[in-house]
């Protein structure tokens, strides 16, 4: 039976500051809270068939009957309610016995077309606010313990793969990328984690042209000597994540290779340079991409250059491709933790991208990755 991470206070606290955030934002008091990460952010809840509605002073975790023990240890500090009629006709009648006759805020993103009509019909007249992605929001600053998680989960991922490479090149060539991306997750559960970072897909091991693929699958083509090799991971442990990206060459690379890795090198540490408090997310982002556009291959460009990190792996606060963000988190605040993760494609050739997870700091950045970037660190021979 899993423990807690958090306690109880933990917990309420977190609940206390997302209802202000919202209360700030929408103007409302009373929160249903459908998704199965934020539940889980706010009540310590890994059960998905779950929903909460809390505000600063009460709160209530509707489960099913099954799951009762285990969330039983898993949430401390919250009330636990089996559903005795649908859940969202119990979320009303709560508010109603609780005299609360406000409106209720909820995640119109999570739900379908059907979910959304028993929701509304539950409710009847009373005013409904769509909150949008706010608790993910507040997710996105980090507490002491948070950070520690993700600082262990980016040493444990760092930890298996410096492991492959002391094997050196024999331990790549020949061998599929499915089964590096499986020796790279078994090596992760032998030092702790819980599993890999990545829910949907898994870890990304692209040898050659394939790299050119942003998220590539990997397949049971074999590793050659000349090309690149890339690889995108992470380790999860108690649902927090690392997200790592690495290119190895297996013997000298081609010089086109060699020069679009330099590029990408060089826009990762512009971009991890610009990362302090207070910056908008898109000056970050513009000046790693810029450097990118100033070598010719602005063209390349496929994806933005970050994201949050923690109970998902993609999550708020996001960098795009340098242009003003207008919308939800627009600037860096101190214990956000990002990627930083540039790339060039070219088809037919390959792909390079290098990754970092970078923490922000009271007085600017700590890369949290340590794994050796430099050109002569990741040729194999």
């Amino acid at each position: 039976m899993t423990k807690p991470l958090f306690s109880g206070d933990d917990y309420q606290r977190r609940r206390r500051a997302v209802a202000r955030y919202v209360r700030e934002q929408h103007g409302v008091e009373a929160l249903l809270i459908t998704d199965a990460t934020d539940v889980r952010y706010l009540t310590g809840c890994t059960e998905g068939a779950s929903a909460l509605l809390f505000n600063r002073d009460w709160s209530r975790l509707y489960t099913n009957k099954m799951f009762m023990e285990c969330i039983r240890t898993q949430a401390p500090g919250v009330d636990i309610t089996i559903p005795h009629v649908p859940v969202f006709q119990q979320a009303h009648n709560a508010m109603h016995r609780m005299k609360h006759r406000g409106a209720v805020g909820f995640q119109g993103s999570k739900m379908n077309w059907h979910v959304h009509k028993q929701f509304a019909a539950a409710m009847g007249r009373r005013r409904k606010i769509d909150i949008g992605n706010t608790v993910m929001e507040c997710r996105a600053i980090k507490d002491e313990h948070e950070i520690r998680l993700i600082r262990k989960c980016v040493r444990i991922a760092e930890k298996a793969f410096h492991s492959m490479l002391e094997e050196g090149l024999h331990a790549f060539l020949g061998r599929t990328e499915k089964r590096l991306a499986a020796e790279l997750e078994y090596r992760m559960r032998l030092l702790g984690a819980d599993k890999q970072a990545f829910p949907d897909g898994g870890i990304i091991v692209a040898g050659g042209p394939n790299s050119a693929s942003c998220h590539h699958a990997p397949t049971d083509r074999k590793v050659r000597r000349g090309e690149p090799l890339l690889f995108d991971w992470g380790a999860e442990l108690h649902g927090y994540r690392s997200d790592i990206t690495r290119v190895l060459f297996m013997g000298s690379p081609r010089p086109k290779l060699a020069e679009i890795y330099d590029l990408v090198l060089r826009a990762n540490r512009e971009g991890t340079a610009a990362i302090r408090p207070g910056v908008a997310l898109h000056t970050v982002a513009r000046r790693a991409w810029d450097v990118i556009r100033d070598g010719g291959y602005g063209d390349n460009i496929r994806h933005g250059l970050g994201h949050g990190l923690g109970l998902n792996v993609h999550e708020q606060p996001t960098m795009g491709n340098g242009a003003r963000q207008t919308t939800g988190l627009t600037r860096l605040r101190t214990s956000m933790i990002v990627t930083v993760e540039p790339g060039i494609y070219l088809k037919g050739l390959g792909g390079i991208r290098i990754e970092d997870d970078v923490r922000v700091t009271a007085r600017g950045h700590e890369c949290l990755t340590r794994f050796p970037r430099a050109i002569e660190d990741v040729i194999l021979t």
